[in-house]
């Protein structure tokens, strides 16, 4: 057997190796990618985190919106609604309910001969315009017990209207609500403008001193 021929051999013993192994590796590259740890990633499940409940802060009356719906025609609109049991025009009737004209400014539960509810002679005070708007907003919430059937008017808009309206349906109407007035300032608030205006003097008499003083010192031309 010649050299040669055992040379051949090996050879094609080494090729078949060669090949073998590189079968096997690219056989565990298809079947088992190259996966980093989880602390390895470029990415993270997002964590959601707990959500709370916004605080509704109620707004002062008279709101804005209240305040810019006041309008008597649509409040005649609105009106409508209570026809069935109320009376608006002046020396009118009761019905179901008492009459509603001279309403607001009126005690509530006032009117001499209504059978009310106990609710109502109960309750006291008069028919503001802040006490109207919370009646008619939810009759039985502001009024337990009452005989009302009525299940109040949820717009603002609305309530607004309605009270402009009733405001008119007077011989003298009450005075219509303003915005509220800006807070008067108090006497620290006036004392500490009287100290800032103090502190700002003071600081213009020094940079007055220190414009004297440069000047003073400044070199003069002399003339010939």
């Amino acid at each position: 057997m010649s050299g040669l021929f055992v040379n051949k051999v090996l050879g094609a013993l080494l090729a078949s190796g060669l090949g073998f192994i590189m079968i096997n590796k690219f056989s565990n590259v298809v079947m088992k990618p190259d996966v980093p740890k989880p602390e390895k990633f470029a990415y993270s499940l997002a964590v959601e985190a707990p959500t709370q409940k916004a605080e509704l802060v109620p707004v002062a009356f008279p709101s804005p919106t209240w305040l810019g719906a006041r309008d008597a025609e649509k409040g005649a609109k609105v009106f409508k609604k209570c026809k069935s049991c109320h009376t608006i025009d002046a020396g009118g009737k009761d019905g179901t309910g008492p009459h509603l004209w001279n309403i607001l400014g009126r005690p509530i539960g006032g009117v001499a001969g209504f059978s009310y509810s106990d609710g109502m002679t109960t309750k006291g005070g008069v028919w503001g315009y802040e006490e109207m708007d919370e009646f008619l907003k939810k009759p039985k919430t502001y009024i337990p017990k009452t005989k009302m059937s009525f299940n109040g008017l949820k717009k603002e808009t609305d309530r607004a209207a309605l009270i402009e309206f009733l405001r008119l349906a007077a011989d003298a109407p009450m005075a219509q609500l303003v915005a509220m007035a800006e807070k008067p300032a108090t006497n620290q608030d006036a004392s500490l403008g009287a100290e800032n205006d103090e502190v700002e003097k003071m600081a213009g008499d020094v940079v007055e001193e220190i414009a004297e003083d440069i000047v003073e010192k400044a070199p003069t031309k002399s003339g010939h």
